[in-house]
């Protein structure tokens, strides 16, 4: 196995050097966007504003789900292709 000196443009005496250490100063500062109150977007508003309302609605309907499982368990379940591509092309264009 051979080792191969690898050239650096920091030189191994800087850490050998005795006195103060110079720390780099920044080139400039970097000013971050701090929003006010006023900058709350009307969406976010609207979702404060109805987050009661949307933690008493159920995930799923309930009854939607027993009606499917039941048409399931019956062998009446019949899919509507072309309702469901419809639908597909009117929420996704």
């Amino acid at each position: 196995m051979e080792i191969q000196k690898i050239n650096s443009v920091i030189s191994a005496d800087i850490s050998t050097k005795n006195g103060p250490v110079k720390t780099p100063e920044p080139a400039e500062q970097v000013q971050t966007f701090q929003p006010s109150q006023k900058s709350v977007s009307d969406d976010w508003k609207l979702l404060a504003s109805s987050q009661q309302e949307l933690e008493q609605m159920e995930d799923i309907d309930q009854a939607k789900m027993l009606e499917i499982r039941q048409s399931l368990r019956e062998g009446t379940f019949e899919l509507d292709i072309d309702a469901i591509s419809d639908a597909m092309l009117q929420q996704h264009g």
